[in-house]
């Protein structure tokens, strides 16, 4: 059935919601005693699970090209979602998501550093706003100008996620199904979360409270990750990219509002200066500063 653009749009901030609402779901994992390698582990196994079950005809027929993508991007996945679970553990959900976000100002620092694309004019505005803005979220100059030890791993994350986004907009847009690279990032969190799970966390395994955990951890490994991402790819065919991203973007807010809700996070001036800081900066990025109209990336 064809989705009218509005409907579309309406759709992707259901998406977004869903995933502000992943930061403070991998909270309530990381409070339930699960760390990071388990975490991965565990949510991977559901994904291959849901990926085995719902697009096993897809998983037939990839192809070579598909299989080295996937593998890549899902080390890299795991890699970013990781650090930051692990960053949770020392910092708020609120914080977290707003630091997350600058993986879109440092998109195209890493294009620049290792694919040799050189960067626009607006991020000399961007970047210098966004760290402003991450100074003022996360209390740097109150700390000696270092970072806490929970937002600098959350920041390293935003690296990863960076690549991701890159590996998804050269290379995984050409594989012959999305769900296939999806089934692969799970199989990725299983191979790589496993032996840290039983070697370096295996002392915390018996302190679980797996009945506390499990149940956010599916909602984040299913719900989130299959099924918005699903919605996602639907909803886009129908709306142009600018009103995508812009709605995307806004997955920090969401985060902070229902982590304020909750009370993981207080709605203080820092909150809201140093994310707002944050969210113009990534505004910015979406910006043609040569044409008076908002650019269309694919």
């Amino acid at each position: 059935m064809k989705l009218s653009k509005s409907t579309a749009n309406l759709l992707l901030v259901f998406v977004t919601i869903l995933w502000g609402s992943t930061y403070i779901f991998n909270k309530m994992v990381v409070d339930a005693g699960m760390q990071s390698g388990t975490i991965n582990a565990v949510r991977g196994a559901m994904c291959v699970l849901g990926g085995l079950v719902l697009f096993h005809r897809q998983l037939k027929r990839a192809t070579p090209f598909d299989i080295k993508v996937g593998l890549i991007v899902g080390l890299v996945n795991f890699c970013g979602y990781y650090l930051r679970t692990l960053g949770l553990r020392s910092t708020t959900p609120a914080k977290s998501s707003f630091i997350t976000v600058t993986y879109v100002v440092l998109t195209p620092l890493v294009l620049w550093l290792f694919w040799h694309e050189r960067p626009k004019l607006k991020i000399i505005f961007a970047i210098p706003l966004s760290l402003i803005g991450m100074a003022i979220l996360t209390g740097v100059a109150d700390n000696g100008w270092s970072l806490q030890s929970g937002d600098f791993i959350t920041f390293l994350s935003a690296f990863f996620w960076a690549f991701q986004i890159i590996i998804f907009g050269k290379y995984a847009s050409r594989a012959s199904s999305p769900w296939i690279i999806i089934t692969l990032i799970g199989f990725v969190q299983v191979i790589c979360g496993t032996p840290l799970a039983l070697t370096m966390e295996r002392a915390s395994l018996t302190h679980i409270n797996w009945l506390q955990a499990l149940l956010p951890l599916a909602i984040v490994a299913i719900v989130i990750t299959f099924a918005a991402r699903g919605i996602q790819i639907r909803a886009q065919k129908y709306t142009d990219a600018t009103s995508a991203s812009l709605i995307l973007m806004s997955e920090s807010f969401f985060a902070t509002t229902i982590s304020v809700l909750l009370g993981y996070d207080q709605l203080s001036p820092r909150l809201i200066i140093g994310g707002f800081l944050i969210i113009i900066a990534n505004v910015i990025m979406q910006f043609d500063l040569r044409k008076p109209k908002l650019s269309t990336q694919e």
